[in-house]
């Protein structure tokens, strides 16, 4: 069990009566700003809503995917106060659907006689929706959480952003050592396939690479997107632009059509060469595909066990 309003406090906030508290900011709630909040910030002010309306709350689980989970008492003057069991979706997920339903249906019915809140800020699937209605579970998004601040008081809402976005609030937590994660640049290296064989009618939307490459008889194809190959046989008929590092050869009935920079051409008996052609200059490039991406990981010089094992994805960027 882990509190997470002490490493908020150990930042330089302050805790009043079960709120963290910071320096006024100018600014103005959206739904796009609440789902780019970071898991932390979006599950204290979870707790600071249900906590204004009134709710006694139990202390947050965090959980290693960034979830966070608690339970609450609501309509605690009332002569039947109500149960509920609240959680926030994972990071790498954000989002809901049916699974992630389910599987909160099944820890829903672990507590006694409580109804399920699940907070989801990128949005519930249509089959998510059916299934939070079928386990009576109230499925709450950034839209739904939006329009529940607009109704506050002008100055508590306020209050909750000035909270919420105070310093850097988009960069996720590690929940493990509740220190902010870091971002590592990832850049992965393929090589691409021998050889393809184009067969295709019509437009063609991938990214076609391939160290040898046939456009067959009978395919009539066009290229959305740059043809890269080190050699090209042309049988059949193809429109786009191609870049071959070798020989391009068009074979009898073979058209090539559009713009193509090779080494050489080679024009059989039959085949027709219809666009522009270059010849290409300076050493070959190399034929491997390069993918960069990044991801959120923790970097604490003294981390506790797990935090190695931390990897969130970016958020929308």
């Amino acid at each position: 069990m882990l509190d997470p309003f002490s490493t908020l406090a150990e930042a330089g906030f302050s805790q009043q009566a079960g709120l963290i508290t910071a320096g006024a900011e100018d600014g103005h709630w959206t739904p796009e700003l609440i789902a780019g909040l970071d898991w932390l910030r979006l599950a204290e002010l979870v707790r600071a809503i249900a906590a204004h309306s009134g709710c006694e709350l139990a202390r947050s689980m965090v959980l290693e995917d960034g979830s966070v989970m608690f339970a609450m008492l609501e309509q605690v003057n009332t002569p039947h106060p109500r149960r509920a069991l609240v959680k926030t979706a994972a990071w790498n997920e954000w989002g809901a659907t049916p699974e992630t339903v389910m599987h909160f249906a099944r820890e829903v019915r672990t507590a006694d006689r409580a109804r399920g809140i699940l907070v989801a800020p990128g949005g519930f699937s249509p089959a998510a929706l059916l299934a939070a209605q079928q386990h009576q579970m109230e499925a709450v998004d950034a839209d739904t959480l939006h329009q529940v601040l607009l109704s506050l008081p002008a100055e508590r809402s306020d209050f909750f952003f000035n909270i919420a976005t105070a310093g850097d609030c988009r960069a996720p937590t590690c929940p493990v050592c509740l220190r902010k994660l870091e971002r590592e640049d990832l850049t992965s290296r393929s090589r691409i396939p021998e050889a393809s064989v184009i067969r295709h009618v019509g437009l063609v939307a991938d990214h076609v690479q391939a160290e040898r490459l046939l456009i067959a008889e009978g395919a009539e194809a066009s290229f959305l997107h740059e043809v890269r190959c080190r050699e090209l046989r042309v049988a059949g008929k193809a429109t786009g632009d191609f870049v071959c590092e070798g020989t391009v050869i068009l074979l009898p009935g073979g058209m090539l059509d559009g713009t193509v920079a090779a080494r050489a051409l080679k024009v059989e008996d039959g085949g027709e060469l219809r666009g522009r052609f270059r010849i290409l200059q300076g050493p070959p490039q190399p034929f491997v595909q390069e993918t960069s991406r990044w991801q959120w990981i923790c970097r604490n010089t003294d981390p506790k066990p797990g935090c190695e094992n931390i990897a969130f994805e970016p958020h929308g960027r």
